[in-house]
């Protein structure tokens, strides 16, 4: 990756939910902002990939109505390939998590965060796609939003999939939460770009 090119999306607070500034990101790694349609053949796409229980497409879209910045999509020959989802959260929603009490699935909306707030933390539904570019798409897209705007804050995700599992305690950062085997736990960074930073000393 282009350190200086993404130098000009870093946030020097880490707190950056402008739902403009996390849209702009996205848009450079590929990912656009899904509309309602899109939202609905995303998730058709997780529940045929992932399989199990999926968060539903009403939900990913009640959430991108109060964030405007919560579900994004790679569409390639007029389909969607690709979805990425997560959110911000109050601090109520952040001691939900702590206490082992969020449900991921069926979402308190009265716990996330909303526009002109300060997020206390975030949670990651994850990503899917169909094929290996839309998989880099959504993944840089996950990645990049998190260490150029959010690095200050703590976040979460479930590990659904084996490969998905090894890519949150892998290269994602995540660490295992105790006695949840599926719930995943990011902390705090000191830095932009820390985590892409602390990856690329790893290979070299």
């Amino acid at each position: 990756m282009d350190m200086h090119e993404l130098s000009r999306f870093a946030d020097p607070t880490g707190r950056c939910s402008n739902p403009r500034m996390i849209n702009a990101v996205a848009a450079y790694c590929g990912v656009t902002l899904a509309s309602d349609a899109e939202i609905v053949e995303g998730q058709a796409l997780a529940q045929e990939r992932i399989g199990g229980e999926v968060v539903s497409a009403a939900m990913l879209k009640a959430v991108q109505d109060i964030t405007g910045s919560s579900v994004f999509v790679v569409r390639e020959g007029g389909k969607v390939t690709g979805l990425t989802a997560f959110f911000l959260l109050r601090a109520a929603g952040m001691k939900a998590f702590d206490d082992g009490v969020f449900d991921t699935v069926n979402v308190n909306l009265d716990f996330v965060w909303r526009p002109r707030e300060t997020p206390a933390g975030g949670y990651a539904w994850g990503f899917v796609a169909s094929n290996d570019r839309a998989a880099g798409r959504v993944v840089k897209a996950s990645l990049l939003i998190r260490e150029a705007l959010l690095w200050a804050l703590p976040g979460y995700t479930r590990a659904a999939t084996d490969d998905g599992a090894r890519l949150i305690f892998g290269s994602l950062g995540f660490e295992p939460v105790p006695d949840q085997p599926t719930l995943a736990r990011y902390f705090p960074r000191a830095r932009a770009f820390e985590g892409l930073l602390d990856a690329g000393k790893a290979a070299a």
